[in-house]
């Protein structure tokens, strides 16, 4: 009877609490490894082991992300043959594009098996590496610099000034970017120009300026301290900050934004405008805005006027304002609307202010007429289009450079540069004329 009522007990806890039973494999995909080898200047390859259990893996495709552009590249995969278990292959050939070195890149795959079932992978980063230099960096969260050849100072010199260039940005718009911003030095051009398209590479330049990334050649370390990149990362730093911007923005206030950022006192800008002004030959706050065409002499001038403008605002009203124009703007509030609700000025006051604030003050402004074509050949003052990468000139120009064809600046869309543009991979951010490469701190 006990024995009985004990077996009894055991089978009703046993309907109560079955034994684990191991469940049958899951119809699907499975990733059991992926890579992605830099082949520098010719190609990225990626590689990509998965296995189905519900079928043969019939198609894939690789999707990327480049620096901080927002446009998704498909790249497709070498021939396979469906399999349970496959190894795939993607060739991005870079040798026929202009890919900046330790761009950071991001990718994801989609592999479908032949019952319909889909597996889309999350993204990796990884960076396509320059292996052709013995590269050293320096980094933290907010920049990243890549120099060879030179001094471990040379590079904290950089990196010290890279650090302080965001610091202020970051200061002004009381912002900071989701991921770092990448320095890339190259001691001369030889070395530089390996990255570019074939046949893309001018004589005359000096640096290229991607979203997320500055690339630039030389070894005057306080020019690259001082000037280069303060300027130039103060132009991927705003250009991430109107990444979401269609509104147009003035080219001279996105270039009078980055020549702010520069580590000098701008004396000889500011020395340049009040000599201008004392002989009545600044142009209207409107031409400037316009823009068009400019005779080359009068480039550097064109700089110091925005530079002077972007001052007069922080001076006067403080950089906090100056942030909130910036951030206004960002909102896609059209310039002048942007500038009166964060100053209370119009374009016309504006001026007036500012040239009061220079010590030669008017009551009025002109209107600008537009005059007929003058017979003079004018130096454009370039803007990049999207779509193309800004190049900055060569602080050593040859005579007689060639300029690739260009757009004048009415208005610079937003993260537009001020700077030639030559095809190539992702939006533009800005750069330099060859005036402000040729300055020098003294």
């Amino acid at each position: 009877m006990g024995r009985s009522l004990l077996v009894s007990i055991l089978i009703l806890v046993g309907l109560l609490h079955p034994l684990p039973v191991a469940a049958a494999p899951r119809a699907g995909i499975q990733v059991l490894d992926q890579s992605a080898e830099s082949h520098f200047p010719d190609q990225f390859v990626f590689r990509l082991r998965a296995r189905s259990s519900g079928g043969e893996i019939t198609s894939a495709t690789l999707y990327l992300q480049v620096g901080w552009e927002k446009a998704t590249r498909l790249i497709p995969v070498e021939p396979f043959s469906p399999a349970p278990e496959v190894e795939i292959t993607a060739v991005w050939r870079t040798s026929g594009e202009t890919v900046p070195p330790f761009i950071e890149v991001a990718y994801r795959w989609e592999v479908v098996d032949s019952t319909g079932e889909k597996l889309t992978t999350e993204p990796v980063y990884t960076e396509y590496t320059d292996a052709t230099h013995d590269w050293q960096r320096l980094e933290d969260e907010h920049v990243i610099v890549f120099w060879y050849g030179r001094s471990a100072d040379f590079g904290q010199a950089l990196f010290q000034a890279a650090q302080e260039a965001y610091d202020h940005v970051s200061r002004i718009t009381g912002t900071t970017t989701e991921r770092p911003i990448r320095v890339v030095i190259y001691n001369d051009q030889d070395d530089f120009c390996v990255f570019y398209a074939p046949r893309t590479c001018e004589a005359w330049v000096g640096g290229q300026t991607f979203a997320g990334i500055t690339v630039q050649w030389g070894s005057d370390l306080d020019w690259f301290v001082y000037d280069v990149i303060p300027h130039e990362l103060a132009h991927v730093f705003y250009g991430e900050i109107f990444r979401n911007t269609w509104v147009t923005i003035p080219t001279w206030f996105n270039e009078g934004i980055a020549v702010y950022n520069e580590r000098t006192d701008h004396s000889q800008e500011m020395e340049m405008v009040r000599e201008a002004a004392e002989q009545g030959e600044l142009k209207s706050l409107p031409v400037m805005t316009r823009g068009g065409g400019v005779v080359h002499g009068e480039v550097g001038l064109w700089y110091a006027v925005a530079y002077s403008l972007v001052a007069f605002i922080a001076d006067t009203y403080g950089e906090e304002t100056l942030g909130e124009l910036i951030l206004t703007l960002a909102d896609n509030v059209p310039f002048e609307e942007a500038l009166q609700q964060t100053t209370g000025l119009d374009m016309v006051r504006l001026e007036i202010e500012w040239r009061e604030w220079l010590g030669y003050p008017v009551e009025s402004v002109p209107t600008p007429i537009t005059l007929p074509t003058m017979a003079v050949t004018p130096f454009a003052l370039p803007t990049a289009p999207r779509g193309k990468p800004a190049a900055t000139a060569t602080p050593h120009p040859s005579p007689t450079p060639t300029v690739a064809p260009t757009t004048t600046p009415e208005e610079t869309p937003s993260g537009g540069g001020l700077c030639p543009g030559v095809v190539g991979l992702v939006l533009p951010v800005g750069g330099w004329a060859g005036w402000s490469l040729a300055r020098r701190r003294k």
